[in-house]
C-alpha cells in the first residue's frame, strides 16, 4: 500500500464502513491492513473497510503514550492473517456494526471467520467479511476481574468447521442469536442452510431467508 506511505507518522483522519470517522496516528501499513493510535488504543484496521482516508490537520485530539493496557503486537509483516494469530489466545475488542463492540478471547482462526470466547456469549463466531477493527489486549489482561484462567477447559477441543457457512450448517435444527440480537427477528432457529442461503425462523415461526454473507456474527445461548 504505497499509497499510504506519505502519511505514516502523521495524524490522520479515516472513514470505515458505517461511516465512522476515526482520528489518530497512522504508525504501521501492511497490503490489507492499516494501524492507527486511537485515544491511547491500536486499531488493527482491514483496509477492505477503509472508504477514505486523508491528513487531519484541525484535529486536537491528544495521542499521548500508550499505556501498558492495550499494547501493539510485534509483527514483522503486518497483515491480518498475521494479526490474527499473534492476537490468538488473548483478550481483544472487535467491532463489527453499531456502537457496540464484541469483546472476548480470540480462540479460533478459520478461513473466513474467528471464534471468540465471551465472557456474556460463550463461543460466537465472527465473520471476517464485517470486522471493522480490532484492538488487542496484553496477554496477561484478564477481564471483569475474574479469575486467572477464566477461558474454559472444553473450548480447547471446539468443533470448528472450515468456513462461516459450513459452520452456520451444523447448527441447523438450533436456536441461535444472529448478530447480537439488534434486532429480534434476529433469534431464532436454523431450518436449512443451502448455497448461501439461511432458512431462519424467528419466534413466531414464520421463515425468513437470510444471505450469509450479510450476517456478522452468529452464537447458540447453549454455548
Amino acid at each position: 500500500m504505497n499509497e499510504f506511505q506519505p502519511f505514516i507518522g502523521k495524524r490522520i483522519m479515516v472513514e470505515v464502513s458505517g461511516k465512522r470517522p476515526l482520528p489518530g496516528k497512522l504508525i504501521d501499513i501492511g497490503p490489507d491492513i492499516l494501524v492507527l493510535v486511537h485515544q491511547q488504543r491500536f486499531l488493527y484496521i482491514p483496509i477492505a473497510h477503509v472508504h477514505n482516508l486523508k491528513a487531519d490537520l484541525l484535529s486536537d485530539e491528544d495521542i499521548g503514550q500508550t499505556d501498558d493496557l492495550l499494547v501493539q503486537p510485534q509483527i514483522e509483516q503486518i497483515s491480518v492473517p498475521r494479526m490474527l494469530r499473534e492476537a490468538k489466545g488473548i483478550f481483544v475488542e472487535i467491532q463489527v456494526s453499531g456502537n457496540k463492540p464484541l469483546r472476548g478471547y480470540l480462540i479460533g482462526i478459520m478461513t473466513d471467520y474467528i471464534v471468540i470466547h465471551s465472557p456474556v456469549y460463550k463461543s460466537i463466531y465472527v465473520s471476517l467479511r464485517h470486522m471493522k477493527w480490532l484492538i488487542p489486549y496484553p496477554p496477561s489482561y484478564v477481564p471483569y476481574s475474574l479469575s486467572a484462567d477464566p477461558l474454559p477447559a472444553q473450548h480447547a477441543s471446539l468443533a470448528l468447521s472450515k468456513t462461516f457457512e459450513t459452520q452456520c450448517k451444523k447448527e441447523e435444527g438450533k436456536m441461535v442469536v444472529l448478530d447480537l440480537g439488534e434486532q429480534h427477528e434476529k433469534i431464532g432457529l436454523i431450518k436449512r442452510v443451502s448455497s448461501g442461503i439461511m432458512d431462519f425462523l424467528d419466534a413466531d415461526g414464520n421463515s425468513n431467508l437470510l444471505n450469509i454473507e450479510h450476517l456478522k456474527t452468529m452464537y447458540t445461548p447453549s454455548k
